[in-house]
């Protein structure tokens, strides 16, 4: 009898920390100024390239490719292009100009090697053409899909993406946002108990994942 008191309180205790870190999370305010992000003024056009992924250093804006790199299939790819158009009309209030897939340039668009230091040069370029102002590229630099189901898995989903907004005016790169996540069960990392309540308990695909990652670059920023 003692040994289940003792359970049932340990269980109690751990839900009631979870509620509290679960508050202090959502009730967290920035520490300095340079975490409030600046909107962008509504003059601007913003247009949004479709997602690609990097394989090689030359299609690179800024970082490396990532060890072990997970390749995404490209109806992934696409899903993820109409997931970020969603995103974008509800949760900002100014319209995009979203560029098609197939109006890319081969050299942008393909996963061949350039044999140049950066794809910065070649972005600016196809923004000047497009009649951008400000460009908004998103990369998928590591993608693990879910390896089993919303109740269980053998393996969680696993994403990095990356959110680069160019000044085609300026010829400069502007500021960038990343996301990173692999899912934990609660057991393994209570800091995540946020996560946890929100997703419902459920393991989620990477599609999923990298709709937060969308959301996170809005606010970051500043759309």
């Amino acid at each position: 009898m003692k040994n289940c008191k003792f359970i049932q309180t340990k269980y109690v205790y751990i839900f009631t920390l979870c509620l509290v870190l679960a508050a202090a999370a959502c009730t967290r305010r920035p520490q300095s100024t340079a975490e409030v992000p600046r909107l962008i003024s509504p003059t601007y056009k913003i247009s949004v390239a479709p997602f690609s992924q990097p394989v090689h250093p030359g299609q690179l804006l800024i970082g490396q490719i990532p060890e072990n790199q997970g390749k995404i299939p490209h109806d992934a790819l696409l899903a993820l292009d109409m997931e970020l158009r969603q995103v974008l009309l509800s949760d900002t209030k100014r319209q995009y100009d979203f560029i098609i897939r197939q109006n890319l340039p081969e050299d942008l668009a393909s996963s061949h090697s350039t044999g140049q230091a950066s794809a910065l040069p070649r972005w600016i370029a196809y923004g000047k053409k497009h009649g951008a102002q400000l460009l908004l590229v998103p990369q998928v630099l590591d993608w693990h899909e879910r390896e089993g189901s919303e109740a269980g898995v053998t393996s969680s989903a696993h994403v990095r993406v990356e959110f680069f907004l160019l000044n085609i005016d300026n010829e400069s790169l502007g500021p960038r946002s990343v996301f990173e996540e692999k899912q934990v069960g609660l057991t393994e990392n209570l800091l995540t108990v946020g996560e946890f309540f929100k997703r419902k308990g459920q393991w989620v695909s990477a599609r999923q994942l990298s709709v937060d990652g969308m959301r996170k670059a809005v606010k970051e920023l500043g759309l």
